[in-house]
């Protein structure tokens, strides 16, 4: 049964069946995306994956067909991790507002896709170096295999400026990678995420 034929049986009030095969089927990608915003922090992100859940439960009513069900459930889930920023009277490390950043002329070839997947340890720290609006849509475009056009629905932002997200994500992680240390510029220089 399609997701969105599941969570108009939760709204509907048939709740246990439906609600297990969606946390059976998203659960392990909402906690990766989580787990990534919160920087690898395993009680923060399992503390915001019930809270999402939860969430959706009083949210079911809210929800439309219209939108993909795992849209609305990452939505439910950014927005609590923002809540727990702001809460904690964290700032933002980065502005969510980098639509004028330049586009670079290129996406990863294959040879740079094969040198990421070899050094994972240094991509991880690279990604966890990339401002938040960066690392959130290459979490959620690779590791969540979601579309652009849902991401940028889930975002409330423009198609062109996830795919510009998405590019300078990828300069950023190609000119950090280039010298083998997972660090732009050497060892010696630490980079803000």
């Amino acid at each position: 049964m399609p997701d969105a034929d599941l969570m108009l049986l939760v709204a509907r009030g048939i709740i246990e069946a439906p609600i297990a095969e969606l946390f059976r089927r998203h659960n392990a990608g909402l906690y990766n995306y989580i787990a990534w915003l919160c920087r690898g922090d395993a009680a923060e992100a399992e503390d915001i994956a019930q809270k999402t859940w939860i969430q959706l439960m009083t949210r079911c009513g809210d929800y439309t067909p219209s939108a993909a069900f795992r849209t609305f459930l990452f939505q439910i889930a950014r927005n609590a991790w923002l809540d727990l920023v702001r809460g904690a009277h964290a700032r933002l490390q980065e502005s969510l507002e980098d639509s004028e950043l330049a586009i670079p002329a290129d996406d990863l070839t294959p040879e740079a896709e094969a040198q990421l997947r070899e050094h994972m340890a240094s991509v991880r720290q690279a990604l966890l170096r990339l401002p938040v609006a960066q690392r959130e849509v290459v979490v959620l475009r690779f590791f969540s295999e979601m579309s652009v056009e849902d991401i940028a629905q889930m975002l409330g932002e423009k198609f062109e400026t996830v795919k510009s997200r998405l590019r300078y994500a990828f300069a950023r992680l190609r000119s950090e990678l280039a010298d083998g240390t997972g660090r732009r510029g050497g060892p010696a220089q630490e980079s803000r995420p």
